[in-house]
């Protein structure tokens, strides 16, 4: 879902402040929800608010207050005496399910660290596990795992996003894909199912892709895809050639010399004409993306990293080699480059 710049208004309007704070309280109670395992309770057939009390150790007082305030957050709904979980609790918070994935919100909270943020910032220092590191797997995997509740809606992203890139000329012949930091390989997997010519090898860490596994099953395109359990930015012994290489999320973690060496990996990998395809947060002049508010989350992560821009991509894909380096109109990032023939390089100079 793209979220869009606060509109400024020409007034004082403390509502806005109030706003941010009122989002501050429904993350709080979430995060005090899926501690208490109330999704997982109501799940095992704990409805009633008396029941729901006893078995979270609340009097009643406090369990009503925190029922009521999930249902006017959409996470339950209560008909008569009986409190139910919502499609996207049922989904995504109950303990047990595959698509759990309320350890990543956990973790993603971290309260304690946020509250800090200030000393962070001044000193450099990261304060949250990099997605690029071991520490991180288990929140990525839970994120691959969610997509298994909701790919049908997560692969219409995916599929406006092929469009404007246009495969069409790629699309005539058998195309060879990697994609590196794949996570659920929603993006890798639309495009196999475009393209039955389409042959994808997915890279991620073992434990993400056991449940991209499980996706690309879903999706009919298991035959398409080979799994590649490894580190996510590390082409180094890659010996294959490929027509497209899809690189997604893991740059903004990354500094801009590490950046380059994957890109010139990636371009050593590529057959001439070849092309590869960041998905990236990428800043923006105007500051309308919710990339601004993301890229504060990169300071926590990364000590190197950063919401980069267009021209600061570019200039890294071009020190890599790339060629006819292009931005998409995308809410997030999109960015494709090209390995051009010697020749066609010359003509370009």
């Amino acid at each position: 879902m793209a979220r869009r710049a606060v509109r400024v208004d020409d007034f004082p309007n403390r509502d806005l402040l109030d706003d941010i704070a009122f989002g501050i309280h429904k993350a709080a109670i979430l995060k005090t929800a899926l501690e208490l395992e109330i999704f997982t309770r109501v799940a095992e057939g704990k409805r009633t608010m008396s029941a729901l009390a006893r078995s979270a150790s609340l009097d009643e007082r406090h369990a009503r207050a925190l029922l009521n305030a999930l249902c006017f957050m959409g996470l339950l709904v209560k008909q008569q005496n009986e409190y139910q979980l919502t499609p996207t609790a049922e989904a995504f918070l109950v303990k047990g399910k595959l698509t759990y994935c309320g350890g990543a919100w956990l973790n993603d909270f971290a309260w304690d660290a946020r509250g800090d943020i200030a000393r962070a910032l001044r000193a450099n220092k990261p304060i949250l596990a990099s997605p690029l590191t071991d520490n991180n797997e288990t929140t990525r995997a839970e994120r691959a795992a969610a997509t298994l509740a909701d790919w049908e809606h997560q692969i219409e992203w995916a599929n406006e996003a092929w469009n404007k890139i246009d495969l069409a000329r790629e699309g005539k012949k058998s195309l060879r894909v990697l994609a590196l930091g794949c996570e659920s390989g929603i993006f890798a997997f639309a495009l196999a199912k475009q393209f039955a010519s389409a042959r994808v090898t997915a890279m991620d860490r073992a434990m993400v892709l056991a449940y991209a596994r499980q996706l690309a099953e879903k999706m009919n395109v298991l035959a398409q895809i080979t799994f590649q359990a490894r580190d996510i930015f590390d082409l180094s012994d890659v010996s294959e050639t490929y027509d497209l290489i899809l690189i997604e999320n893991i740059n903004q973690f990354a500094s801009p010399e590490q950046n380059i060496g994957l890109f010139r990996k990636a371009y050593e990998s590529l057959a001439n004409d070849g092309r590869i395809i960041l998905r990236t947060m990428v800043a923006d002049d105007d500051l309308r993306s919710e990339v601004a508010i993301w890229a504060v989350e990169i300071l926590l992560r990364s000590s190197d990293g950063d919401a980069f821009t267009f021209a600061e991509y570019r200039g890294m894909l071009e020190a890599a080699g790339f060629s006819l380096v292009t931005q998409l109109k995308d809410d997030w990032g999109l960015i494709t480059a090209q390995k051009l023939a010697a020749a066609q390089t010359k003509k370009l100079k």
